[in-house]
């Protein structure tokens, strides 16, 4: 009492003032202002009391409502800000001061004035439209009312009475208004709670069921998912618990007839029952339709919304299911769905829980599983892929559900294998021919990306059956129902479709695969404790192991098939992902069937798809962690001669087929170097299929990329690597090099000094026979060597190291290519000629095999230069390039000899380039221009000819005459700068390449042999300015002296 009577002594200068200004708004001193700020410091104040509970009782409450009943009048005369601030206080005052003591008048007339300001467009005030602020006061101010209402039995009574039956729709009218069409969130919130509050506190169950239509209706709209305006999460939950106590007082056969227990001593009721059959009929009929659009609301991103939408359908199963049985089955698949969601476990413990309770609605949840079932492989046809996820997490959930449940459910699990089957057939089958998306990559290009991801060491596969995204929801939803049944169950339905894997064919025949090693993963991946507990019966008739087994001995099968029509990409990749379980599950005792299981693996790595290449090399790596091998390098080395021995059977048993080569071809790209020791007698078995199978040219293209690769490998061994330029033994030509003054002073002045004979000397006459034999010759030699010997001990030089088998091979593969270097492939023309220039730095380091090499190579090289393909042209040049590099003068009187040809390419390029960059008009009026003038037409058209072929991009330009000039600038410099050639070549080189003396290497090159004629041509040219001669002072005059001697 002590803290109520310090609470009036504030409260009462407050309450005068207010009631003062409100006053004074009738007579010509009105001042909104003033009234605005004591309304402002009034609501500051009871909002600062009632932050302790208790603090104000009915009778403060009636004082401070007398100045804001003179607000109230005056409506009309203040602004809406009054307004607003006037029920934010009278909301305080209900709230905490009358409470359940509130009288039936007031309350009524506090019903009715909140209905009139929570309109949009309210008659009682100054404005003609109400703010969004007023209207959420108002209906907050309906909420307060209707809350303390329900403690307030008189008042209650009097509300729900007939007389004021209708004021009380008005209001259920503005409320639901405000609801749908409020103007801010907090509008809309507020009406939410004030709606909910008359229908949980004030409406009894003849005033629900008299508005149910009504009420629903309107909440429909507002819980159908609209794209223009989306709810605030809390008016949807609100929303949806309003249905809930609706739906539960009238829809509910064992529904009290009040909404709470106060309810039953309430007088003036309505006399006549609302709810009958008919009406029961009636409102079921009405529902329908709404329910439906209410669901959608399964996939709204809040759980708080999903929950109670949940809870809406397990009421409707739960206490309604006698009124609205046709929706009970759209309520079931509903709550399944959202039962799907982890964080529902609760949800789905109470389905469980109803099943248990009510024997009805497992009947209900089977009959609708074997519908879904029976229709499931034609919805996988449509093309919602949202649609087939939902269904399958229902199927899902209810399998769950009724086998937590205890339900019999044989006959349905039964069905499963067949349907899950078909289901998966269309979900994968192709809608574009694999003609169109199949990879066309040849294998060596894309094999370098495979192996460049193959040094991260994935063990991961990625899915093998997804096409676009839409795919892996569906696939992912199959697989988590086959887990899901796997795991609970290893139930028939898994040995029928191992029964149907070889006898199927296509699309069939992968999803039956693919459902088989789901289910298997599934089994393995089972905890312990669970397979204990589950009996015998319950246990798949086909073993975790036989069952792995046998899929095992499938993907070798399909692995290993060397038909004219290859299997599935799809069904190899599956297969390859039941290798590699076979390999995690046994371990290092995996390691036994490495002699079956390798092979088939680096077959399937040179396919041209990119996909099942890195499958490929994530199956090697998991057979390279489970072996317990370091890496897939030691994999192979340490299993070669399986490999080994099965790609010389192949080769040796005349199989044409490319699956032997492609296997030692993966075997060098993965292993490198290393492997090569252990291939001499496959590389000879090679030689012998190239012998024997010369006709086939796809074959011979193919065995020679293997060699190819073989070089390229080799070429890296340690023992082969070129450390520099340089190699020791090469003989070479004294060069001829221009002498200077300097240079000449200096030998004149040694001839100078050098002493005159003292007596001339006789000649004598040839000899007539021979000194000596041949044989006593050496016989001499060899006595004076041993005399020698014994007085003076000659160093003798050391002998070379012997080449490593490595270099044999290499020098070996590089002789074999003269015999194919006429081949009709250019496609093997150019790639022998690559070879070439592959292996020739390694073998050059070996002087005496290598200059026989050249011999035996030049003439095939040479005859490439009259080829028709210009890119071999250019390859073909190439190798001249690289080989006066590395044999020298060893290549002078074979590069005189081909000399003219270089000069007839060079002369062919260049008329090419001339042609191509310049107009015809131009060409044409050259022709008619005097000899000297054409000739220096010619060559001004040359240097803007060249230059504009070298400044324009490569696209613009021929492929092959580019390619050509490159290789022509190349190969001359080379022979300039490492092979002696005679002055008037040099000349006619530099001649050649003078329009590229820009170039450095070019430049370089030849000055290395003779500067000062680079120099004068680059002078000839105009790229370098001509020096002047020195201007002479006057006084000095030159003159001719004469020398004696």
């Amino acid at each position: 009492m002590e803290n109520k009577n310090q609470i009036f002594p504030r409260l009462k200068p407050l309450c005068v003032a207010l009631h003062q200004s409100a006053l004074e708004v009738n007579g010509p001193k009105a001042n909104i202002n003033v009234l605005t700020q004591r309304l402002e410091d009034l609501k500051h104040a009871l909002s600062s009391i009632t932050s302790k509970p208790n603090a104000l009782d009915e009778k403060i409450a009636e004082y401070v409502f007398v100045p804001l009943s003179y607000v109230l009048k005056a409506s009309q005369r203040v602004s809406v800000r009054c307004m607003e601030l006037t029920f934010q206080c009278l909301a305080i005052l209900i709230d905490q001061g009358w409470k359940s003591r509130i009288q039936p008048q007031l309350a009524a007339q506090i019903v009715i004035l909140c209905t009139l300001m929570a309109e949009k467009n309210p008659k009682g005030i100054a404005s003609s439209e109400s703010t969004p602020e007023l209207q959420a006061s108002a209906l907050w101010c309906l909420f307060h009312t209707f809350t303390v209402l329900g403690s307030a039995e008189n008042a209650r009574g009097s509300l729900n009475s007939e007389e004021n039956f209708p004021q009380l729709g008005q209001t259920i009218s503005v409320i639901l208004d405000a609801l749908i069409e409020g103007g801010s969130v907090e509008a809309q919130v507020a009406a939410t709670n004030a709606l909910r509050s008359l229908v949980q506190h004030v409406a009894t169950r003849e005033v629900q069921a008299a508005f149910l239509p009504g009420i629903v209706s309107k909440l429909t709209k507002v819980l159908t998912t609209q794209s223009k305006q989306r709810r605030n999460h809390v008016v949807l939950f609100g929303s949806l618990e309003i249905l809930q106590l609706l739906f539960r007082n009238t829809l509910d056969t064992k529904a009290n007839n009040m909404t709470t227990s106060n309810h039953s001593n309430e007088t003036k009721r309505i006399q006549s029952s609302v709810i009958n059959e008919k009406w029961l009929e009636s409102a079921a009929t009405q529902l329908k339709p709404a329910i439906a659009n209410i669901v959608r609301l399964k996939d709204h991103s809040r759980s708080d919304v999903r929950e109670a939408l949940a809870q809406v359908c397990l009421l409707i199963l739960k206490q309604c299911r006698p009124t609205l049985e046709d929706c009970a089955g759209l309520a079931l698949e509903t709550v399944l769905l959202l039962s799907a969601d982890e964080s529902h476990e609760s949800m789905k413990f109470r389905l469980e829980s109803l099943i248990f309770g009510d024997p009805s609605i497992s009947d209900l949840l089977q009959n609708t599983l074997y519908n879904w079932l029976q229709s499931l492989p034609t919805q996988i046809q449509g093309a919602d892929d949202q649609a087939k996820v939902r269904r399958l997490q229902q199927i899902n959930t209810a399998h769950d559900v009724l086998k937590s449940s205890g339900a019999d459910i044989s006959t349905l699990e039964r069905m499963l294998g067949g349907i899950l089957r078909d289901s998966m057939v269309v979900t994968i089958q192709d809608r574009v021919p694999r003609e169109q998306h199949e990879a066309s990559v040849s294998p060596l290009h894309s094999l370098d990306l495979t192996i460049v991801q193959q040094q991260h060491r994935n063990t991961e596969f990625t899915s093998s059956l997804v096409k676009h995204k839409g795919q892996q929801d569906v696939i992912d939803a199959i697989r988590q129902f086959t887990i899901t049944v796997s795991q609970r169950s290893a139930s028939s339905f898994a040995a029928d479709v191992a029964r149907s894997l070889r006898q199927s064919t296509g699309e069939v025949q992968i999803a039956s695969f693919w459902l088989l090693l789901d289910i298997t993963k599934a089994t393995l991946e089972r905890d312990p404790q669970v397979d204990a507990l589950l009996t015998v019966s319950d246990r798949s008739p086909l073993g975790d192991s036989h069952l792995l087994e046998d899929l095992y001995s499938f993907s070798l099968e399909v692995l290993g098939d060397t038909s004219d029509d290859p299997p599935d990409d799809r069904l190899q990749a599956l297969a390859l992902r039941t290798l590699a379980l076979r390999a995690q599950v046994l371990g290092k005792d995996f390691r036994h069937e490495l002699i079956d299981a390798l092979y088939p693996v680096l077959h399937s790595l040179a396919t041209p798809d990119e996909l099942l290449q890195q499958d490929s090399i994530t199956v090697l790596n998991v057979y390279t962690a489970s072996c317990g091998y370091g890496s897939v390098k030691d994999l192979i080395v340490e299993n070669v001669d399986y490999l080994t021995n099965a790609v010389g059977l192949k080769l040796n048993a005349f199989d044409v087929s490319p699956q032997a080569p492609q296997v030692l071809l993966m075997m060098v790209k993965l292993a490198g170097p290393s492997l090569l020791p252990y291939l001499e007698d496959t590389i000879d078995s090679i030689f012998a299929a190239l012998a024997d199978f010369h006709g086939y040219p796809l074959l011979v293209e193919l065995l020679f990329r293997v060699l190819s690769v073989v070089a390229e490998e080799g070429v890296k061994a340690p023992q082969l690597s070129i450390t520099d330029g340089k190699h020791e033994g090469r003989v070479t030509v004294i060069d001829q090099q221009p002498i200077s003054i300097a240079e000449l002073a200096a030998s004149l002045q040694d001839r100078s000094e050098k002493p005159l004979p003292a007596e001339p000397v006789d000649n004598e006459p040839h000899p007539q026979r021979p000194w000596k034999t041949i044989e006593d010759a050496d016989r001499d030699e060899d006595q004076e060597g041993e005399e020698d010997q014994v007085t003076q001990p000659l160093d003798e030089p050391e002998k070379p190291p012997p080449a490593p088998k490595t270099y044999k091979l290499l020098l070996k593969i590089s002789e074999l290519t003269q015999h194919f270097l006429p081949s009709a492939s250019p496609t093997l023309r150019a790639s022998l000629l690559v070879l070439i220039k592959t292996t020739m730095p390694a073998i050059a380091r070996h002087e005496n095999s290598f200059l026989p090499l050249v011999n035996t190579l030049w003439p095939e090289i040479t005859s490439r230069l009259d080829d028709t393909e210009p890119h071999i042209i250019g390859n073909a040049l190439d190798v001249v390039a690289l080989l006066c590099e590395h044999a020298g003068d060893f290549m002078r009187s074979r590069v005189l000899q081909l000399w003219p040809r270089l000069v007839e390419i060079h002369g062919q390029i260049v008329k090419d380039i001339v042609q191509s960059s310049m107009p015809t008009r131009a060409l044409q009026s050259e022709k008619k221009q005097p000899t000297s003038t054409s000739t220096v037409s010619k060559s001004s058209h040359l240097k803007q000819a060249i230059a504009r072929f070298r400044s324009s991009p490569a696209d613009y330009s021929d492929t092959g005459t580019r390619q050509t000039w490159t290789s022509l600038m190349h190969t001359v410099p080379a022979i300039v700068r490492h092979v002696t050639i005679p002055a008037d070549l040099f000349e006619e080189a530099l001649e050649m390449m003078s329009p590229m003396l820009d170039d450095a290497k070019v430049m370089e090159a030849f000055e290395s042999q003779n500067a000062d004629a680079v120099w004068l041509s680059r002078v000839r040219n105009g790229t370098v300015a001509v020096p002047r001669m020195p201007m002479l002072n006057e006084g000095i005059k030159l003159g001719f002296v004469m020398v004696n001697g």
